[in-house]
């Protein structure tokens, strides 16, 4: 059987793309990828990106609730909920016995969790208890 390599993209739904951009650049640190602008010129999707996680845009006014998680190492889980605070953005926090998550949803309302799976360096931690 062939293997997948990686996730190429994951497609987003907002009202306004531009807006949409706007703030996941100021919350999650993505940026526009230029290679692919002339999508996004001829109607098509605005894609973004940030280290190797791409988001293409779409334009609707139609919610897709489909949760994206992000995993990251115990010490940028910590550096991720000081980074939501920052911005007002309610979250929750998880304890899965195997990973934590932190669970919120951008301005549109699609989910995001970001996880890590370094559970005992978190668990050991007072500021994750």
């Amino acid at each position: 059987m062939p293997k997948l390599e990686k996730i190429d993209h994951i497609h987003i739904y907002a009202p306004d793309r531009l807006r949409a951009e706007e703030w996941y650049k100021d919350v999650l640190g993505f940026t526009r990828v230029e290679s692919l602008e002339r999508w996004f010129l001829e109607g098509g999707p605005l894609t973004i990106e940030n280290g190797g996680v791409h988001i293409a845009l779409f334009e609707s006014d139609t919610l897709v609730n489909t949760t994206v998680a992000f995993s990251v190492s115990a010490k940028n889980y910590e550096e991720w909920k000081v980074q939501l605070n920052s911005h007002d953005i309610d979250f929750t926090e998880s304890d899965h016995a195997l990973s934590w998550s932190i669970y919120f949803r951008d301005p549109y309302g699609n989910p995001y969790e970001i996880t890590s799976y370094e559970y005992e360096e978190i668990s050991k931690c007072s500021a994750y208890k």
